[in-house]
């Protein structure tokens, strides 16, 4: 019998406590998640996903934060294309449904707990428990949302206006990354932020 980890089994409990939000999780999908996860331990700008890379996997964050990140080397700069917060996940190809590989690379930007499933695993699952079809539904809905909300932030020309519309309508993200990051979010300056914050009643 395969010897799990502590840490991988209170990845898997974390991950139950927000999966029972959405649906009546039995013990036997503790059971499911030990057996079919890898649990990775992710330092801040450690490397999950290297970009090019033919994987396929879920990386579901139990704890932690985690970005898909472009290297620019043309213009030197790094830019964050979504962030995972618990309860989220990316994944490495465009979606599960999908062979290209995604662009950028899946890091960690603060220590992290992640569990990785196999698209493989997922796809046949899902098909069998309706409670595993709810949890790939919600991870993939909150990865829609926040993208939905970063393309429209992206249409806005004035940088200052982009920061200050973020500031507004997501405050989550908002509250957990540095200005650095948000930054490489919005594809802005740390000095527009800094002025637009003089902006904040």
């Amino acid at each position: 019998m395969k010897k799990h980890t502590v840490l991988h089994q209170q990845a898997v409990e974390q991950l139950l406590t927000y999966w029972s939000q959405y649906a009546k999780i039995k013990r036997s999908h503790f059971n499911w998640l030990l057996d079919h996860s890898t649990y990775h331990q992710v330092s801040t700008r450690g490397v999950l996903y290297q970009e090019g890379s033919r994987e396929k996997n879920v990386y579901i964050v139990c704890g932690g934060l985690i970005a898909r990140i472009y290297e620019n080397d043309a213009s030197e700069t790094d830019k964050i294309f979504s962030v995972a917060l618990p309860g989220m996940a990316l994944t490495t190809t465009e979606h599960l449904y999908s062979d290209r590989p995604s662009q950028g690379h899946i890091v960690g930007i603060r220590p992290s707990h992640i569990l990785a499933l196999p698209y493989e695993t997922v796809h046949k699952y899902k098909k069998k428990d309706a409670k595993v079809a709810v949890l790939v539904d919600v991870l993939h809905s909150k990865k829609k949302k926040q993208l939905v909300q970063l393309r429209r932030l992206s249409l806005i020309q004035n940088p200052s206006e982009r920061y200050l519309r973020f500031y507004r309508d997501m405050p989550m993200l908002r509250a957990i990354l540095s200005q650095r990051e948000m930054a490489m979010l919005l594809s802005i300056s740390r000095s527009t932020i800094q002025r637009a914050n003089r902006r904040i009643p």
